[in-house]
């Protein structure tokens, strides 16, 4: 019980920066531990949920009167890349929300077989190095996603604080391209409302990303960690002056995690097929718009509009590394039995390790919904449709 708790609490640690991102919005895994905790907890995702909505919401009506009143490439495209931004943040969310206790009990899951002190030398120092390495990892995509929302909020003000500087006449607009049913120019206070709004909102859609990905990537990257311990393992076997029956307990031991991690996988699997899914549909199409106005249309915005065509090639370059990363450390279990002292075990024990190479040899892949694996080969075709969207609206845009 006592390895248990300690495990709970080092996974915990390890998706504090997704815990925390995800609590400003209201959602938490853990279970509220006062009641006015669980209050303030329900009236941040009511707000959430409010907000976001409002937000994608007024970007498609704005998407939709500029389609219908001025169909032009220029006009239209520019408003892509943040409708698809708002549209992946509120689609993520929802899945998040609708499978609170699947991810609970994943968690719960994975403390059951989390490694916990004492460790082989190895085994420490690799679990030590995997979860430094993932911190770092978060903090950086953490820190850029951020920023690229920083320069959005901040853009309309620097642009006004310049042309005042020149004496010359500039009105503040909104952070976003919205559609709202009166005008907000109307009245000074209005304006500063919507714009405080739009600033929130933004940012909420952020914070929906990036906790849904980092959550995803971090539960990801604890499975990882366990099938390269469970390689060290491997290759240990035979190694030692332990007896036949010792190691046969071992491999016993190891073939047991194995297909605890495939049951584990297979679980997250459906868990975040639906998100997968969503995230690579819409991934190629942000990628192309927002390179096409950096590259034609909107100069001025050119920094936050760089920084968000990094983020959203970091967003689904990550998940994609981490689920290649997935199926090389699986294939790599096969090769590890293999390089074990497989000769120093007794016959029943070789027929194990040879059913493990069998069942190793099989694939462990996320995919979405079943459609394609994620993998970095799906990260060369998403790029590869992105420039070919790129490439009609270019001819497009030329030709108009």
């Amino acid at each position: 019980m006592e390895n248990e708790t300690l495990a709970k609490q080092e996974i915990k640690d390890s998706l504090r920066l997704s815990n925390t991102i995800l609590k400003l919005l209201g959602f938490t895994l853990d279970k509220p531990a006062t009641v006015s905790d669980a209050v303030v907890q329900k009236l941040l995702f009511i707000a959430t949920i409010v907000i976001i909505t409002i937000h994608v919401l007024s970007e498609l009506a704005c998407l939709y009167v500029t389609f219908i009143t001025t169909p032009q490439v220029d006009q239209v495209v520019p408003l892509l890349h943040i409708v698809g931004y708002g549209t992946l943040g509120i689609l993520k969310f929802t899945v998040l929300c609708s499978k609170r206790k699947v991810f609970a009990q994943l968690l719960s899951d994975l403390a059951t077989i989390w490694p916990v002190p004492p460790l082989e030398k190895e085994a420490q120092g690799l679990k030590n190095r995997n979860l430094r390495t993932l911190r770092l990892m978060h903090s950086w995509y953490f820190a850029l996603n951020e920023s690229g929302t920083l320069f959005y909020i901040i853009t309309p003000i620097g642009l006004y604080i310049y042309y005042h500087i020149r004496g010359q006449a500039y009105a503040i607009k909104t952070v976003w391209r919205s559609w709202y049913p009166f005008n907000i120019y109307q009245q000074e206070w209005i304006h500063v409302l919507i714009y405080i709004f739009e600033i929130f909102s933004g940012q909420s859609c952020v914070w929906a990303m990036i906790g849904s990905d980092l959550l995803f990537t971090g539960m990801v990257n604890h499975i990882i960690l366990l099938l390269k311990i469970l390689q060290q393992r491997l290759r240990n076997l035979g190694r030692t002056k332990s007896s036949s029956e010792e190691d046969g307990k071992k491999l016993v031991e190891c073939i047991k995690l194995h297909q605890r991690l495939i049951k584990y996988c297979k679980d997250l699997e459906n868990a975040f097929s639906l998100v997968n899914l969503i995230n690579i549909c819409l991934s190629s199409v942000n990628i192309c718009c927002v390179l096409f106005v950096i590259v034609l249309i909107e100069p001025r915005l050119g920094l936050s509009n760089k920084l968000f065509f990094g983020a959203s090639l970091i967003q689904i370059g990550l998940i994609c590394w981490y689920g290649e990363d997935l199926i090389q450390e699986n294939a790599n279990i096969a090769e590890a039995a293999y390089n074990s002292n497989w000769y120093n075990l007794n016959l029943s024990s070789r027929r194990r390790l040879a059913f493990l190479i069998q069942r190793a040899q099989k694939p462990i892949a996320f995919t979405a919904m079943g459609f394609t694996n994620i993998s970095l080969v799906t990260y060369s075709a998403i790029l590869t449709r992105s420039y070919s969207y790129f490439t009609l609206l270019y001819t497009m845009y030329s030709e108009g």
